[in-house]
């Protein structure tokens, strides 16, 4: 069977590659992380005051607090080659998406959450090369970028760059692409601050990689082509939601999975021609193209 869910072998490597990453602190896998400064006493992490909906540095909460966690992978309309997003789901807000809200003053940014998925913007990924808009207008377009460092990982003007993980991160936008993290907070309580100057260290803990979420896509049946109903049979229970999004990545048909294994899903609105169904767990996702009729 064709399964997300590892082996227990195949687990136990994969458990030993997820530790060793974390302690060298690298982004290097699709996967949920704390985000924190690097060579501070203590370090601070990226974090969402849930009472005032901003983001700030604090030290790190206990357990896997869900304030200090984010999912990190490939944004899912990149405008261009590269580009990644980053996303959190939190009690009382729900899904949010780490960004800027104003760029005006680039590359002095101030790191937000916005409610709900990153922006998507137009991206065809059938054709070759692959079509990239350059469409920054939704200000979640995150670029991984390494920093130089010293044998232990700090920073050092005279090291060397990681060989197999990032640990500096910019944010494009409208206004360039050159605004990244350079501005080292004095205390917990500050706000998350790009700048353009030199380029700082974060240290990414790895809490799981995505590829370890039990996610069957041997067992999922996706009917292709479809008319006006697609039909989709053998969700696990897991699986949270269903999108249908058209090839320049606009979401266009939306339906919420609650414990349900076979599920139709009216196309009778689109149009015909290509699209993309995305089957959602809480970490995971499946994509298959289809044709409507």
């Amino acid at each position: 069977m064709k399964k997300i869910t590892l082996k227990i072998s195949a687990f136990f490597l994969l458990t030993m590659f997820a530790l060793q990453v974390q302690g060298q602190a690298l982004y290097s896998v699709e996967g949920t992380y704390k985000i924190s400064t690097s060579g501070l006493s203590p370090n601070l992490y990226i974090t969402v005051n849930t009472s005032l909906g901003t983001v700030e540095w604090a030290e790190e909460l206990p357990g896997e607090d869900e304030t200090q966690l984010w999912t990190i992978k490939g944004h899912r309309t990149p405008a261009d080659t590269g580009l990644i997003e980053i996303t959190g789901n939190i009690t009382g807000l729900g899904a949010v998406t780490l960004c800027t809200t104003d760029d005006s003053a680039h590359p002095n940014l101030t790191l937000a959450v916005r409610p709900g998925d990153p922006k998507s913007v137009a991206y065809d990924d059938t054709t070759d090369p692959i079509t990239y808009s350059g469409d920054y207008s939704g200000l979640d377009q995150f670029q991984r970028r390494k920093a130089k460092v010293n044998a232990e990982g700090l920073a050092d003007a005279n090291g060397s760059n990681p060989a197999d993980g990032n640990n500096a991160l910019f944010l494009k936008n409208t206004l360039g692409g050159n605004s990244r993290y350079g501005v080292i907070p004095a205390a917990a309580g500050e706000a998350v601050q790009f700048d353009g100057a030199g380029i700082d260290v974060l240290q990414y803990h790895l809490v799981a990689p995505l590829s370890t979420i039990d996610f069957d896509t041997s067992s999922i049946f996706i009917s292709n082509p479809v008319s006006n109903q697609l039909s989709i049979k053998g969700l696990s229970p897991n699986i949270k939601e269903v999108n249908v999004y058209s090839l320049l990545g606009k979401k266009v048909l939306s339906r919420a999975v609650i414990n349900e294994s076979d599920i139709n899903v009216d196309t009778s609105a689109l149009s015909s021609g290509l699209y993309i169904v995305k089957i959602q767990s809480e970490n995971a996702e499946f994509s298959k193209k289809i044709v409507k009729q």
